[in-house]
């Protein structure tokens, strides 16, 4: 016969344990956010940081002592003000900060911890038997006293949570490839998709800022063309781009640059494409991919005699 054994009781009315473990992973996950990019801790200590620390620290400091909350209640208000507090924290950095990982991280963290400070200093003043306390029991259980249903039932959900841990796991650690994508994009002359000068003299040039951003998981060789016609089959190279990137064009033809991008990696350029015949004409822009026209942008021009 199994005698019911007690394995571990914690208490955190004399030492704020509870405090003590909100403190410890947050300092654990700023080092693993600035050195362990690809980490799996980012994520499993990350959702709580985000959706728990900043709402219990709060809860703590606002309600030191056992009575006014029960624990589900403060359990539901710590998730509930974390979701209000996050982004309230970036809204205040929109004003006087970037929003980036790195304000993020610095500004949750101040606030995380000044609060489990505070929550401390609260718990400190207060008597000791009115202080909130966390009562974590863990017992072996007494097998003798459950029918076999009731250990096929203990057995099926200590299963069901190791397999939903593994399932989990497996989830955050198996690397997960979004769709693969090329940004493509043509601006006007003050970097807004506006404002672009269509009608040109013979050898006026039109200021445009093309962009290329890579979002295809891999490296990739991009041929940037850019002529005058309809089609990219029926037009003829007429060499390099130059380095200015001063483009002169003649109808059908087209000048070309080789471009190499890593993932993520941003291209943009200013240019200035002039025409050296009147008429009406489509300005085409397209990315060739291992010789594959892939991306195609075009616009308008009306070329006319200088007066």
């Amino acid at each position: 016969m199994f005698k019911r054994c007690l394995i571990v009781e914690i208490h955190t009315k004399e030492n704020p344990w509870d405090l003590l473990v909100v403190i410890s992973l947050t300092l654990i996950l700023i080092p693993i956010i600035v050195f362990m990019p690809d980490s799996i801790l980012r994520p499993i200590l990350g959702l709580p940081f985000l959706l728990f620390f900043p709402g219990y620290a709060l809860i703590s400091t606002l309600f030191p002592e056992e009575q006014g909350l029960d624990r589900i209640e403060r359990l539901a208000l710590s998730f509930s003000l974390s979701i209000a507090l996050t982004p309230l924290v970036g809204l205040l950095l929109n004003y006087v900060w970037n929003i980036t990982l790195t304000s993020i991280l610095t500004s949750l963290s101040i606030l995380i911890l000044a609060l489990c400070g505070l929550s401390y200093l609260r718990r400190l003043s207060i008597p000791l038997e009115e202080r909130f306390d966390v009562d974590i029991k863990i017992e072996q259980p007494n097998w003798s006293e459950y029918d076999t249903i009731d250990r096929l039932l203990v057995v099926a959900t200590v299963v069901l949570l190791i397999s939903s841990g593994v399932l989990a796991a497996y989830i955050i650690t198996t690397p997960r490839t979004g769709e693969r994508f090329t940004e493509f994009y043509i601006l006007g002359p003050e970097g807004m998709a506006d404002d672009y000068v269509t009608s040109l003299t013979v050898n006026q040039s039109s200021h445009l800022i093309v962009g290329i951003v890579n979002r295809e998981h891999s490296s990739v060789d991009y041929e940037l063309c850019i002529g005058l016609g309809n089609e990219p089959g029926n037009m003829t190279n007429a060499g390099d781009i130059p380095d200015d990137y001063n483009i002169s064009l003649t109808n059908n033809t087209y000048m070309s640059a080789d471009i190499n991008l890593e993932h993520l990696d941003v291209w943009q350029q200013h240019i200035n494409v002039s025409v050296e015949e009147p008429g009406s004409y489509r300005l085409i822009f397209f990315l060739r991919v291992e010789e594959e026209v892939y991306r195609t942008l075009h616009m308008w021009v009306t070329v006319t005699e200088e007066e």
